[in-house]
């Protein structure tokens, strides 16, 4: 495999209601489908979805970019992690390309071989992947009734976004929640990094009464997670700042997070995302994998990296609800809170 043939296509995934947290709202999302063929006509897809927002490059960087793109692809099969580490290294600093076009060319060799991706990185993949529902900023009757709508649905873990301008609404509103659907629900609370150090000791500390799973981004840096982790009983779970290998190895090593929140989309790809959930199971870290309101193709290998997860604990995946059109049928659709693998 050296020289491959790119084509792509943009698309637009308009969401059906805007999704608010405490960094953003999102109301639409923009990527483009890349399209690789090798010499000997083998087709590969990948999804570029860039979230400048939580720390990708932006939509037009991308499209500069590929308007003038050749990629020249060396793959030994014997080492294929080595060799795409290798021929996609000068796209480490852009994430949704990397993550682009590794799943492009992961799907080429499948095709070529007639074989499965589990197969192809010699992966140990469960049947079934819990899925978290997330429920964005809303007034406290609606949040009730959209938790009670999920875990009507089938989930059993709820993901509530806090960190607004004033937390007393953030605690009332978790306070019902756990109040109306009872015990037996796991929360989880993502401040999106909205807090600074002082304010998440205090505010962790007042939720901590009820039993949240785990804290998502409550702080930015790596030195305000080591204080406070001395400082909460409440699990400590890094999204946003961890955005490559070395963010995560740094926060593996330094003992202060029980979770990490993966990214697949924001961290360049599968290839890196499986060496960052090898390296955090070695250390008892959960590895814990989300979407980035990305399209179904994107989503399928978030999908296959949540499923090689050996603790069986639920993940950010149920984002295809929340658009209102499509651009492919989704090959892992969310029953009763979990996806089926076949």
């Amino acid at each position: 495999m050296k020289d491959l043939q790119l084509t792509y296509s943009p698309y637009t995934l308009k969401l059906k209601k805007s999704f608010f947290t405490a960094r953003t709202e999102i109301k639409e999302r923009k990527g483009f489908i890349l399209r690789l063929t090798d010499p000997g006509g083998f087709e590969g897809i990948g999804d570029c979805c860039p979230f400048p927002e939580f720390g990708s490059e932006s939509i037009e960087d991308v499209e500069k970019l590929l308007s003038d793109f050749k990629l020249k692809v060396r793959i030994d099969e014997t080492e294929i992690e080595k060799s795409l580490n290798n021929c996609l290294g000068n796209y480490n600093n852009l994430p949704a390309l990397r993550y682009g076009l590794e799943q492009a060319i992961i799907n080429i060799i499948c095709n070529k071989n007639k074989t499965t991706i589990d197969n192809l990185l010699n992966l140990i993949l469960k049947k079934r992947v819990n899925v978290n529902a997330a429920i964005g900023f809303l007034n406290p009757e609606n949040s009730v009734n959209a938790a009670r709508k999920f875990i009507e649905k089938g989930f059993t873990t709820i993901k509530f976004k806090v960190g607004r301008s004033n937390f007393e609404d953030d605690f009332s509103i978790v306070k019902l929640i756990r109040k109306s659907i009872g015990d037996n629900i796991k929360l989880r609370v993502d401040a999106n990094g909205n807090w600074n150090l002082g304010d998440a000791i205090i505010n962790l500390e007042q939720l901590q009464k009820f039993d949240i799973e785990y804290a998502e981004q409550p702080v930015i840096k790596l030195s305000d997670y080591i204080e406070l982790k001395n400082n909460t009983k409440i699990p400590l779970a890094p999204d946003e700042s961890i955005r490559s290998v070395k963010d995560a190895m740094e926060f593996i090593k330094s003992g202060a997070v029980s979770y990490l929140i993966l990214k697949p989309m924001m961290i360049g790809g599968l290839l890196p995302t499986l060496e960052i959930i090898k390296q955090a199971e070695a250390e008892n870290i959960t590895p814990v994998i989300t979407s980035s309101f990305e399209s179904a193709v994107g989503k399928t290998n978030a999908v296959i990296a949540a499923a090689s997860v050996k603790a069986n604990v639920a993940h950010g995946l149920g984002v295809a609800d929340y658009f209102a059109n499509t651009i492919t049928n989704d090959p892992f659709p969310i029953e009763s809170g979990k996806i089926i693998l076949s």
